[in-house]
């Protein structure tokens, strides 16, 4: 401020006496403008004291700032510091910056306590725990919570996934536990709750809408970032976290759910409460009777998927694959993953139930879905066996009809005479079976017993069988026989002349 305008808004101030507020329209300037110069008793210097003698530089300035935010609470604090400047501010940027946002600063919020009547209200969120080992991989671990707002009864479990899935079976088995359901739920703006919102207009999970229809509660969202509404559930997760994570290694997932259970149903559910000076399983006594009554039918919670079976019979589903029977290698199923299992439908009619895994990359297999495999591949094996027994000789046809006459165990004894086969070779089966049959000797024990005649004649010691212990899947590797035939007769033979 030079001291032309600091003369001339004196004069008009003391001679013409003109209000400030006359004085700022007149000159265009600012009416705190005129309040610093009619408080200078004499011009202030082009380079004089930058603020009034004994104050700090921002004190002749809070009011007008205060005045300015209070009426325009947008104003920035640059174009703040730019006003004062006109007025003669020389103070710096950053001590306006920091004086403007002591004056934003919110005045603290007072929450008015309410207490719910019993039946009425229950408050549900999910809280974060890290992650636990599974088997060979690791996974995500969630806390389920739900609270009954009245009694401050906890129910609390700990699942692999925060899924729509898991929070509907978490629902059902939390209503279980209280043997009832209360007429309206709080909850987070959860995607699993609310899947768009705009001001008081919500869109709900069409399917978590069907799942609360069958149960009869309403569901409650929360304000946008008002997580005080249920600040409940806020207050009871912090407390499991202290009383009963914290510490506790997180080694085994069955093992963190039963000790969970026992801990809620031990230590926090009767425990005296802070704010009721009671023990919720006391209130609960007299809330539980006023819940509405859990659905006649259970409302099916399970993940659904279609899915094709492989020529293997067996079904992908996260990571994993499941068997199904034979007959259904190829087809295309429906599978209903449940927090703790899984059934296989063909249609209407289940045709799997397996354990479900939340590891990666298991085969999780019924040997019952290969009966079938196993029957054709025996009938195969049956087939072949007779095929190779009627080529050893021409007399063989006569023998299986024998065989067949006798009324023994056909596929038995053929497989016991194709045994005999491999451990003293064709020929000597060929030559058994000429006897067994010239005395209608019919059966494995007849042609074993002639061998070993036969083999004792010529003084030669049983063969033992070879067995590959490091490797036994050898030990059933089906080798292609040679006629020992052809050895003898290399010994029968005689060299020509000219070789000697």
């Amino acid at each position: 401020m030079d001291s032309t305008l600091w003369a001339h808004i004196r004069r008009l101030f003391e001679v013409d006496k003109l209000s400030k507020s006359a004085i700022a329209r007149h000159l265009g300037i600012h009416r705190w403008t005129v309040r610093r110069a009619l408080a200078f008793p004499q011009a202030p210097p082009a380079h004089g004291p930058r603020h009034i003698p004994g104050r700090g530089k921002l004190l002749d300035y809070k009011e007008y700032l205060k005045a300015r935010l209070t009426e325009y609470p947008d104003l920035s604090a640059r174009k703040l510091f730019i006003e004062i400047q006109a007025t003669g501010y020389r103070g710096g940027y950053s001590g306006v910056k920091k004086e403007v946002r002591s004056l934003r600063a919110p005045a603290p919020k007072a929450f008015l306590r309410l207490e719910t009547s019993p039946g009425d209200y229950a408050q549900v969120d999910w809280a974060n725990i890290g992650s636990i080992p599974v088997g060979n991989t690791r996974r995500i671990l969630s806390c389920f919570v739900m609270v009954l707002s009245y009694s401050r009864m906890l129910y609390l479990e700990f699942t692999l996934s925060q899924s729509l899935e898991d929070f509907l079976a978490c629902h059902a088995h939390a209503f279980a536990f209280f043997g009832g359901v209360p007429r309206k739920i709080n909850y987070d703006n959860l995607k699993t709750v609310v899947l768009s919102r705009l001001g008081q207009h919500i869109q709900f999970n069409p399917r978590f809408m069907d799942f609360a229809g069958a149960h009869l509660f309403d569901p409650t969202p929360c304000n946008v970032r008002a997580g005080w509404e249920k600040g409940k559930v806020e207050r009871l997760i912090q407390y499991i976290r202290s009383a009963f994570l914290a510490g506790r290694p997180l080694l085994c997932f069955a093992q963190v759910q039963k000790e969970a259970t026992l801990w809620r149903d031990q230590e926090a559910n009767t425990r005296l409460h802070a704010t009721t000076r009671q023990r919720p399983i006391d209130r609960f006594a007299l809330e539980q009777p006023l819940l509405q009554p859990l659905p006649t039918h259970p409302h099916d919670t399970s993940l659904v998927r279609s899915v094709k079976a492989t020529s293997q019979a067996l079904v992908h589903f996260q990571s994993n694959r499941y068997s199904v029977p034979c007959a259904k290698a190829g087809r295309v199923l429906t599978l209903k993953a449940h927090p703790h299992h899984m059934d296989i439908f063909d249609g209407p009619a289940r045709v799997a139930h397996h354990i479900r895994s939340y590891e990666k990359y298991q085969v999780i297999e019924n040997p019952h879905h290969y009966e079938g495999i196993l029957a054709q591949r025996k009938k195969a094996q049956a087939t072949k066996i007779q095929e190779s027994f009627l080529a050893l000789l021409p007399e063989a046809k006569d023998y299986l009809a024998g065989l067949i006459a006798a009324e023994l165990s056909l596929s038995s004894h053929l497989a016991r005479i194709h045994e005999l086969g491999h451990l003293y070779g064709s020929a000597t089966l060929a030559s058994a079976i000429r006897h067994a049959l010239a005395f209608k000797a019919f059966g494995a024990e007849y042609v074993q017993r002639i061998i070993l005649q036969q083999r004792a004649a010529l003084n030669m010691p049983d063969p033992q069988p070879l067995v590959l212990s490091r490797k036994p899947h050898w030990n059933s590797l089906a080798v292609e026989q040679t006629d020992l035939a052809l050895y003898d007769q290399l010994f029968d033979s005689h060299p020509p002349a000219e070789e000697l």
